[in-house]
């Protein structure tokens, strides 16, 4: 979809019906180029050349009915005619394509309201001596993204469609308009309507959005990434002939149709896969990719088929083309998956293999699905948008994908929620998604990092509640178990009791979603408030003397650190887990100077500049880097540095050969690998009645976050064994969850920080 020609208005109309549809669409398309009168955007583009771009996104996605086609058509005409009159809007082409313009300038009216808030932020700054306005930027994006699911799941889904296409557009023409603006489109883009398009399964805006995001978000390593697919591009492309040449004819051989493609690169994929595995561009396998989609034999037979045997049909085909590939090639095992037998929660189907070549060493990345699947992988619910129309039969995975993001709605409304604010973007909409069963066999779509309480408050709100132990693929698991797709999960409950107010920490690890976060807090909410302020008093004291500080300070000192005047009020915040751990940590480095000069809290509570990441380059800053293409040096190889003319520096190894022949050795630098994060070493205290492995499990906590122990003392007394050992940690962060994790052992009474003589 990168590659882009605009279509003329002919064309558009060749792509519709005949008659009066072409007549409807010619007098849209009239009526916004006659309102426009040859005006340009900021970027440069004409007004109605971007809205006939527009248009034309929509017929790639098969959406082509005359009222969307006009609707994009007119959507830019509402600001430029100097009003809003919908009614002759409505007299001149009809109810259906002026709701469609409304909806779409809904979602404009919140760029508007964020445009005038920045036009007063100078004001605001100076009236408030500096203090950031009320609304913050992420407040402004949680508004537009509950504007726009509103858009899909109360009104007609192709508002949110022609919006999407309409911001893809903008970032194609971002390149002529000033850095900020470049930023401002690209945010938007990224944080809600590549999510959404991912969320609804169309792929073919979803990865266009991100590539040109991902360019003026992060453009250095876009760069990077790009500079490094360039390398040896031509060698590359001859192998992926060949390999398409070799793996069509395998497959006639067999019997299938088929047709086998190049699988485009799409650059923001390649970056996040090599964040996630922590691995150089050399290590990612679908940078050489091939699609393989299966044709039916005979179009006719297969239209006769079922449903569920024209899926049985794709499975058995797809897997006759995986069997030949195998053949063909190496499989990596670890490199497999099956999106047929787990679809992707957005109804993604596919298998997916890796393979290595014996016979050149290149590895390969392979896709097969069928054209049904294709189609569907594509396009997603836009190929099902009349699923509003009367009679229409919405397919399930329409359904799961619209009520998940009902789901998400209901996050964004509850108004009493703040801490659900925070994590919501990441957790809810841009968070990956994975699919886990009910014991029934029902599907149930969580976000990746779920737990089984997630799970329990997906199923029903009362289940979560009373949720008090799980079963996973027919095995114990603890609640803070991470969830993988394809799990199938049991939930044990009690008929009393409520949730715990751990689960509400996000730190501790229990739950993944801040919808489950949401709900809990909401239970809290409804309790006494007597209740809630005797329960927040019990917390602070308890956090405040696991940190060995119950003597230094009380619950009336946290509470006027965190700016409340009423005592009661922050207690019953805390009491129903509005006020956390992190935040009671954040009152104590406000009130360090209390601290004695030689507690082991102050160097993690100090508000201590950032230890530089990445290379440092001695002797110094702010200087370009860039790895060297030829020798590729990663951590932890020895590095030098060579100052080249008017390109920064270019990291290699030592032993390059390159540097080893560089005649003038004065524009060599020394460089080295940054820093690792500090660790500080804290005195802890663990109180517990004796059992057998309670060392082990202690160990494995520790080993769990790669926490280190460089003292320990084991002292028994009677049936009480208290073991003193002292950990190293990063922040107060980690410290908390250490101390947390710890308490909730078994058997475990007491754990607290405390020196040892």
């Amino acid at each position: 979809m990168t590659q882009f020609n605009l279509l003329t208005l002919d064309e558009i109309l060749d792509a519709l019906p005949n008659g009066d549809t072409a007549v409807k669409v010619r007098k849209a398309y009239e009526f916004a180029r006659q309102v426009h009168n040859g005006r340009c955007r900021e970027s440069g583009e004409l007004f109605i050349d971007h809205d006939l771009a527009v248009a034309h996104i929509m017929l790639q996605l098969d959406v082509n009915d005359p009222a969307t086609i006009m609707a994009c058509l007119l959507h830019d005409t509402v600001n430029n005619n100097n009003g809003q009159n919908f009614d002759a809007y409505r007299e001149e082409f009809g109810i259906e394509v002026t709701n469609l313009i409304i909806g779409i300038n809904k979602l404009y009216a919140y760029a508007e309201e964020t445009q005038l808030s920045k036009e007063k932020e100078k004001e605001k700054k100076k009236a408030a001596n500096g203090r950031r306005p009320k609304k913050s930027r992420q407040k402004q994006a949680l508004e537009n993204v509950r504007r726009a699911i509103l858009s899909i799941t109360e009104d007609d889904i192709r508002i949110i469609l022609i919006r999407m296409a309409d911001c893809l557009q903008d970032l194609r023409k971002a390149a002529n308009l000033p850095s900020e603006k470049q930023l401002e489109i690209a945010r938007e883009a990224m944080n809600i309507y590549a999510p959404l398009a991912n969320r609804l399964g169309i792929w073919q805006l979803k990865w266009e959005i991100e590539d040109l995001a991902f360019r003026y978000l992060e453009p250095d390593k876009y760069k990077e990434i790009a500079n490094q697919l360039d390398v040896r591009r031509a060698e590359r492309t001859i192998y992926l002939e060949e390999a398409k040449e070799k793996l069509r004819d395998k497959l006639k051989e067999i019997g299938l149709k088929v047709t086998v493609t190049g699988r485009p690169k799409h650059i923001y994929s390649i970056y996040r896969k090599m964040e996630r595995k922590q691995v150089g561009i050399e290590d990612i396998y679908d940078v050489l990719a091939l699609r393989i989609i299966i044709e039916p034999n005979d179009d006719a037979a297969y239209a006769q088929l079922s449903e569920r045997e024209k899926e049985q049909e794709d499975r058995l085909v797809c897997f006759q083309a995986l069997s030949t590939i195998w053949s063909l090639w190496n499989p990596i095992p670890e490199e497999y998956d099956d999106y047929i037998g787990a679809p992707k929660p957005n109804g993604y189907q596919s298998l997916h293999t890796a393979v290595s070549d014996p016979e050149t060493g290149h590895t390969l990345e392979v896709q097969i699905r069928t054209l049904r699947m294709h189609q569907e992988a594509e396009k997603g619910v836009a190929a099902h948008w009349a699923y509003k129309e009367e009679g229409a039969q919405v397919a399930a995975s329409v359904q799961r994908r619209i009520q998940g993001l009902r789901d998400v709605l209901a996050v964004l409304q509850d108004s009493d929620s703040e801490l659900a604010d925070a994590d919501f973007l990441e957790t809810e909409i841009q968070a990956e998604r994975l699919i886990v069963f009910t014991p029934k066999g029902d599907v149930v779509e969580l976000p990746v990092g779920a737990t089984p309480i997630d799970f329990a408050y997906q199923i029903h709100t009362e289940v979560g509640h009373r949720c008090r132990g799980a079963r996973v693929n027919g095995k114990m698991v603890s609640l803070d178990y991470k969830l993988r797709s394809g799990d199938r999960v049991d939930i044990l409950t009690s008929n009393r009791g409520g949730p715990s107010r751990d689960w509400m920490n996000a730190s501790l690890g229990y739950t993944g979603s801040a919808r489950t976060r949401s709900k809990i807090r909401q239970w809290f909410r409804n309790q006494e408030r007597a209740q809630n302020i005797q329960q927040g008093r019990e917390v602070v004291e308890r956090e405040l003397k696991r940190l060995g500080l119950a003597d230094t300070f009380t619950v009336k000192d946290i509470a006027q650190a965190l700016k409340f005047d009423d005592e009661d009020t922050f207690l019953a915040k805390a009491g129903f887990g509005d006020i956390q751990s992190n935040q009671i940590s954040g009152a104590l480095a406000l009130m360090e100077g209390n601290l004695h000069e030689d507690d082991e809290l102050l160097p993690l509570i100090q508000r201590r500049p950032k230890r530089a990441k990445g290379l440092t380059v001695q002797g110094v800053s702010g200087v370009h880097t860039k790895i060297a293409g030829c020798c590729q040096p990663i951590p932890p190889e020895k590095i030098v540095g060579y100052i080249t003319r008017g390109h920064g520096i270019t990291i290699h190894r030592r032993n390059c050969p390159q540097i080893k022949s560089i005649p003038d050795r004065e524009r060599l630098i020394n460089v080295s690998w940054g820093e690792e994060t500090e660790k500080y070493p804290i005195p802890v205290a663990i109180k517990a009645y004796r059992r057998p492995h309670l060392i082990e499990d202690i160990v494995n906590i520790l080993r769990g976050r790669h926490i280190e122990v460089t003292r320990t003392e084991t002292v028994t007394s009677g049936t009480v064994t208290t073991i003193f050992l002292e950990a190293t940690v990063t922040d107060i962060e980690q410290l908390n969850w250490l101390l947390q994790k710890l308490e909730k052992l078994p058997n475990v009474f007491e754990v607290r920080r405390q020196r040892w003589s």
